[in-house]
């Protein structure tokens, strides 16, 4: 088996192969992750009669970890899309900040509903109230859209039931609710630095225009209107602040409980993500209870585990590369590499997912990947799993620009907005947000060691 140097080349070599392969080749990222964990497997000298027992044990712990909870998150997302819930958050948001301060009613509505929602569904979903706002308010597009884009791709890569970041702390093996926890904290960060960089007096000045909508008038309560019949409060966040605190309770209970204890055993059971996820599902399923029927509920259901197919797959063929990867010693040199240049550890994760994102376009690929990359390098690195987690998640959004398919979501959605103006806006929001996001991962390592 190949050793110090030339693994390290070998890895080299193995991440140009996947950029190519996905970028240039156009091969779906499952594949292209399969057979570079294979061709990495013969490039760094592994047993070949091991390396098909590497990938597929690999790619089967990885999904048996996460998979299930991938889906139930899917699902609930799609429910909370097709049901209005998302409107229920943002007509909330409105009424606590007030209609002065709709710049931040938009990040923190952005916030929320990224959390099961994928970042361009979120987007589309809630775009037209940024365009409402913007034409009741006075305030430019760019500003209130921007905001929105800052809540929505910090959640969406930070924070789970979000597939990404499910998939990354998969890979690493970190515990979901530490990873929720820092998550919410990283995330906060990216938010602020995306919409004052959004709400700034340069980009008022440079793009002052108001959205054009019919039919839009000033209420009192400046409330967002809906042609359908909109959930309740409690049920819209039920949906999504439920799971969270199962998951959390059971990571932090044991902290005072000790884990023989009878109501050790059942937090640990109802904490557990596929039961918390569940229990999200259905309080998601009384969103709309006149749609709550077999074929509607089914149709939800088959949605969900559609859209979460790939990510599953995908997760799992990253999980297949990373158990190559540590099959090796290039994690260990690599880790021992870093950490004698004096460069803090947990910029490493970062910069490398940042540099697959901005080669080929995906935060989820981008986040599985770069995790798989980096686990096996973590124990060199002395990064605890969530901090690990989170530093990739960071990467996985900074600088997002014309190869991702949501910088194009965000600038047609905004009336066709001008490539010169998205790469002002969603690309040094996003620059900006990651940037600050890894110095609070960083500032979060020194107290949550491994």
């Amino acid at each position: 088996m190949s050793t110090g140097p030339v693994s390290l080349v070998v890895l080299v070599l193995c991440i140009t192969l996947l950029i190519v392969m996905i970028c240039k080749l156009k091969i779906h990222p499952f594949f292209t992750l399969i057979a570079v964990a294979i061709i990495g497997g013969l490039g760094f000298g592994l047993d070949p009669s091991t390396i098909m027992t590497t990938v597929t044990s690999g790619f089967g712990s990885t999904i048996g970890s996460i998979g299930i909870v991938i889906v139930l998150g899917c699902a609930i997302g799609i429910i909370l899309e097709e049901t209005g819930g998302a409107f229920v958050l943002a007509n909330t948001m409105l009424k606590m900040v007030g209609k002065k301060r709709s710049g931040l009613a938009m990040s923190l509505t952005g916030y929320l509903v990224s959390i099961p929602v994928f970042s361009d569904s979120a987007f589309v979903i809630m775009s037209p109230v940024a365009r409402a706002l913007s034409a009741r308010s006075g305030i430019p597009l760019v500003c209130l859209a921007g905001c929105l884009n800052a809540g929505i791709l910090a959640t969406h890569a930070m924070v789970p039931p979000t597939p990404g970041p499910i998939a990354a702390a998969g890979v690493f093996g970190a515990d979901l609710g530490m990873v929720i926890l820092v998550g919410l904290c990283a995330a906060i960060p990216y938010t602020l630095a995306a919409s004052l960089w959004a709400n700034s007096g340069y980009l008022r000045r440079k793009y002052p225009y108001i959205a054009k909508m019919e039919h839009i008038s000033s209420d009192d309560d400046f409330e967002i209107k809906s042609d359908q019949q909109l959930p309740s409060k409690l049920l819209s966040f039920g949906c999504i602040l439920l799971p969270v605190l199962l998951i959390c309770i059971n990571s932090f209970a044991g902290l005072f409980l000790p884990a023989e204890s009878t109501t050790m055993k059942w937090l640990a059971f109802i904490g557990s993500p596929v039961f918390a996820l569940s229990a999200g599902l259905i309080v998601a399923l009384f969103l709309d209870p006149s749609r709550l029927n077999r074929e509607q509920v089914y149709s939800w259901f088959s949605a969900g585990v559609e859209k979460s197919g790939f990510i599953v797959l995908a997760t799992g063929a990253a999980g297949a590369f990373g158990a190559i990867l540590r099959a090796t010693d290039v994690g260990n040199y690599l880790g021992n590499l870093i950490a004698s240049t004096g460069l803090p550890s947990v910029f490493v994760p970062f910069i490398i997912t940042a540099m697959i994102m901005a080669a080929q376009g995906s935060a989820t690929v981008s986040l599985m990947t770069g995790a798989a990359i980096t686990a096996p390098m973590i124990g060199a690195l002395g990064l605890h799993p969530a901090i690990a987690t989170m530093a990739v998640a960071a990467g996985a959004t900074f600088a997002t620009h014309a190869n991702c398919s949501h910088f194009w979501v965000v600038t047609k959605m905004c009336d066709d907005m001008p490539l010169d103006e998205g790469y002002r806006l969603v690309t040094i929001q996003t620059a900006l947000g990651g940037f600050a996001s890894i110095l609070i991962v960083w500032l979060l390592s020194f107290v949550i060691l491994p």
